[in-house]
């Protein structure tokens, strides 16, 4: 100490630079000497990262997969993205947007997976309930950054699948190292604040059309399709201005229910020749949450508990105000002193199996219409419905079950609209939604809760239409996830029609 030195200190600080450890060999050591033609026994064990790759596995069923593995082999000797906050921010806000849009809660998750693990925040898990985003970044301590969780509430959506097309492209390019960050926060400002391809009054005129397609399918008149287009409109036009005023949903679709079962019994008070339970049904099935169940389901098989039981409540809460509605039309009926209907009856009519077909293909171009599609997606819609319906008719014609046949015919459409989505650069809900509206069950649904609420003398008939209408809805959803994965080999070998040139400066 004399010398002036100064004291050793206690503890050695760790130097900055990490150094890996060493490969460990792993069994006996292998004898010296030369040995030709034979194969090393050592086994090396090393630290490989765990939270990333878990995560991106979660893509390998996703349109994205692909190329987010070369994206991923190129990203990960970089070093990790230091803006965290600003990338998380981006995916929730992408996420927010998606779900705005009508995507389902796969196709959610999926985008933000690619684009947190596209621009390096790796160490990120995502939660997603019926409409919250939940994104938790925990960061590696050793690097001294602190870890936080993100959330975001979807309050309000307005279904858009042109919308959800864009977005789609914007995750492909993203996927593929195409975009920057920067840019991609530019392309999402832009896809929100871009209009609908059609104005509300299409959507108002097409979901008449569908409903004029859908009352002939089920049995009724051609009076009847068109006195359910009639009454669809004034529904519309009901539901549009209750949604103003700012009424629950359960309130605005008791109100259309109500309009449509007193223009029926109205008409059968006038001698038109309809019959009224078909045309209380094209009244209400743009009401009816049947694809809302459809796609609880799903949502359940790919993983999502929570969501698919928000889902199922919504729904049922739906189908609620429709019986709500029915109800008191038939209680304000008998006050007025309409004559008492079955208003469970079944369509007796049949038709031709091509001018069905034609109906099937005009009913999901419509519906393409009604959600927003622009004209690629509205004839693939077409195209990929009637190849649907063909399906049906196939299986019910080999003598298959009659609660398989709308399986067989959802997984022909999962198939081919996972096919027609890749070669169209969208996702496949855009197609496969509008073209599997003709299998739902929404008039067993109807006629059975009817039979189970109004007509008391029918409530065991009404509680087995209920289980038989739900072993549809679940084998429809089966079927299109089913369809959607067989497709997945050969999507991953197709391209898109669109050059990633085109997609990328494709305006409106």
């Amino acid at each position: 100490e004399a010398d002036g030195a100064l004291p050793a200190p206690d503890v050695i600080p760790a130097p900055d630079i990490t150094v890996p450890d060493p490969v460990v060999p792993v069994g006996p050591p292998e004898k010296r000497g030369r040995r030709r033609g034979r194969r090393s026994r050592e086994v090396f064990v090393e630290n490989l990262p765990t939270q990333a790759l878990v995560l991106a596995d979660r893509l390998h069923s996703s349109p994205y997969g692909r190329r987010m593995r070369s994206t991923l082999q190129q990203r990960r000797a970089e070093a990790q993205a230091l803006e965290a906050r600003t990338t998380l921010d981006f995916a929730l806000k992408l996420g927010e947007t998606m779900f705005s849009f009508g995507a389902a809660s796969l196709d959610v998750e999926t985008s933000i997976i690619v684009a947190t693990q596209a621009y390096g925040i790796l160490e990120t898990e995502v939660d997603l309930t019926n409409q919250s985003i939940s994104l938790n970044y925990a960061p590696d301590s050793s690097r001294g950054e602190a870890p936080f969780t993100l959330q975001r509430v979807v309050r309000s959506s307005s279904v858009n699948f042109e919308g959800l097309v864009a977005v789609h492209r914007l995750v492909e390019e993203i996927a593929a190292g195409e975009v920057d960050r920067a840019e991609a926060q530019r392309r999402l400002v832009e896809i929100r604040h871009q209009p609908k391809p059609f104005p509300a009054v299409f959507e108002v005129l097409f979901s008449g059309v569908f409903v004029a397609c859908f009352v002939p399918f089920i049995g009724g008149t051609w009076t009847g399709a068109a006195l359910g287009m009639v009454s669809t409109w004034l529904v519309f036009w009901l539901k549009v201005q209750a949604d103003k005023a700012r009424f629950p949903e359960i309130f605005s679709t008791m109100f259309g229910a109500i309009t449509a079962t007193v223009i029926a019994l109205m008409a059968h008070a006038l001698d038109l020749p309809v019959n009224p339970a078909l045309v209380i049904a094209g009244g209400i099935m743009m009401l009816l949450p049947t694809a809302r169940f459809v796609t609880a389901v799903q949502d359940a098989i790919h993983g999502f508990p929570v969501t698919a039981a928000g889902r199922f409540l919504s729904a049922l809460l739906v189908f609620a105000g429709v019986m709500a509605g029915i109800m008191i039309a038939v209680g304000i009926g008998d006050l007025v002193g309409f004559e008492q209907l079955d208003l469970a009856e079944a369509g007796t009519l049949s038709y031709p199996p091509l001018l069905l077909l034609g109906l099937v293909m005009a009913a999901g171009m419509a519906d393409a219409v009604v959600e927003q599609s622009r004209w690629p997606q509205i004839l693939a819609c077409g195209l990929v419905s009637g190849a649907g319906f063909g399906a049906y008719l196939a299986a019910q014609q080999i003598g298959v079950s009659d609660r398989l046949v709308p399986a067989v015919a959802a997984a022909a459409v999962g198939f081919l609209g996972r096919l027609v989505a890749q070669r169209l650069a969208a996702p496949a809900l855009v197609i496969v939604l509008p073209s599997m509206l003709f299998l739902l069950p929404g008039l067993t649904m109807f006629r059975s809760v009817y039979g189970f609420t109004v007509e008391t003398g029918a409530t065991l008939l009404g509680v087995e239409g209920l289980f038989n209408a739900a072993v549809i809805v679940v084998a429809i959803a089966a079927g299109v996830a089913f369809g959607n994965t067989l497709a997945k080999p050969i999507t991953d070998r197709m391209g898109t029609l669109l050059p990633t040139e085109l997609v990328m400066h494709q305006r409106g």
